[in-house]
């Protein structure tokens, strides 16, 4: 009986006034993700190309990332990726609400994985599985195509507002055989990792000097998870790094390349670096999908000046 009481106090809580307005937001995105494919697009480059030259926080870090990253090109060509990048930004959004509102098959039919064959031997090799990849504007269709193939732990970062956990996370990862995993779990991660289990993450940002290490990316000293190699030495687990894309027309695809080998290698800083440096060179390929929304280089090494 206790336990039934529980619950309902639990579910009853989603309901309180105070959440009202986050249900007409979980309303209004379904009516969003209804809006036809080809209007999201031209939505998004139109408010792209409206966006980008105002003083908004977040667009503001968008050009100063691609300013230190980018040093070589041009003011116009730094101004064309930013709003490339912007209109990819907001297309992720788009994308987030395709993962909860719309058909998994939907989902699939856009999506290709190039490299399907390095999946299938890491996952056949008999040992856990840490599937890597960066912060891609394509990430929610990318781990939906890859759960096609295998279920998966996804590490995020849960949100503090029950309705939209719920909502959107659980309701999203529950259509793809994706199970969250708190970052703030590490002893859950590990557990799962040792336990032959497959477990994606996105180490990525910056988290602060806790627990980092400041290494370079992109040629800027950057605060820098040392959880890939920790985990895998932990689990003796196999890291596989994978990308993903845009393509025309709404379209999607998968990169997987070959687990890396002779990892971790025992040095934490060299193994950190070394999958620091495929992100970079992942990136590059195609710069406008990666998350420059992010203040990747806000934490800085002792002395050093601020950057945004």
């Amino acid at each position: 009986m206790g336990k039934r009481n529980r619950s309902r106090r639990v579910n009853g809580s989603l309901y309180t006034p105070r959440l009202w307005p986050s249900w007409l937001a979980i309303g209004f995105s379904w009516l969003l993700a209804k809006l036809p494919k080809p209007f999201q697009r031209s939505l998004t480059r139109g408010l792209a190309h409206l966006l980008i030259k105002t003083r908004v926080s977040r667009i503001n870090t968008i050009h100063r990332n691609i300013e230190l990253c980018f040093p070589d090109l041009s003011s116009q060509q730094r101004l064309d990726l930013a709003e490339k990048n912007l209109a990819s930004s907001i297309l992720l959004a788009f994308d987030f609400l395709d993962i909860i509102w719309a058909s998994p098959e939907s989902i699939y039919q856009r999506g290709k994985i190039i490299g399907e064959a390095h999946l299938r031997t890491a996952l056949n090799s008999g040992k856990p599985l840490i599937l890597l990849s960066g912060h891609s504007t394509v990430f929610p269709l990318g781990f939906a195509l890859l759960a096609q193939i295998h279920s998966f732990y996804s590490v995020y970062r849960p949100m503090s507002n029950p309705v939209f956990e719920t909502q959107f996370y659980q309701r999203a990862t529950s259509k793809h055989a994706v199970t969250t995993l708190s970052r703030n779990k590490i002893p859950r991660i590990l557990r799962h990792l040792k336990n032959n289990a497959v477990v994606s993450i996105v180490p990525d940002q910056d988290f602060g000097k806790r627990a980092a290490i400041f290494i370079p990316f992109f040629g800027i000293q950057a605060a820098t998870i040392t959880a890939i190699p920790k985990y895998a030495a932990f689990a003796d687990a196999n890291v596989l790094p994978l990308s993903m894309y845009r393509e025309e027309n709404g379209r999607y695809r998968v990169e997987i390349e070959p687990a890396l080998e002779s990892y971790p290698s025992g040095d934490d800083e060299a193994d950190t670096q070394r999958w620091s440096d495929w992100l970079e060179k992942s990136i590059r390929q195609q710069p406008e999908d990666y998350y420059w929304l992010h203040k990747r280089f806000k934490t800085r090494p002792e002395g050093e000046a601020t950057i945004y």
